[in-house]
């Protein structure tokens, strides 16, 4: 984790890290990295899966099967 949320979405869209999430963030931290990793081909969404909880700051993002795992090791 780098201390920035764009900069961690930015690694996962290139493939440097495999997933990534985060809770209570603001909107400004995260669309940037929202952008990229949904155009590089991988899923940002709320960890609850919804796009409010994504906009409301709870970022999961990564490929379908990472996000999968990360979410049923982490409870949600």
């Amino acid at each position: 984790k780098s201390g920035c949320a764009a900069l961690d979405m930015a690694y996962v869209a290139s493939g440097r890290y495999d997933g990534y999430f985060q809770h209570n963030l603001n909107i400004w931290d995260i669309a940037a990295g929202v952008l990229l990793v949904r155009e590089a081909g991988g899923f940002a969404k709320g960890i609850d899966g919804s796009d409010q909880d994504l906009w409301n700051g709870n970022i999961i993002s990564g490929n379908d099967d990472i996000i999968i795992a990360l979410s049923e090791k982490l409870g949600f």
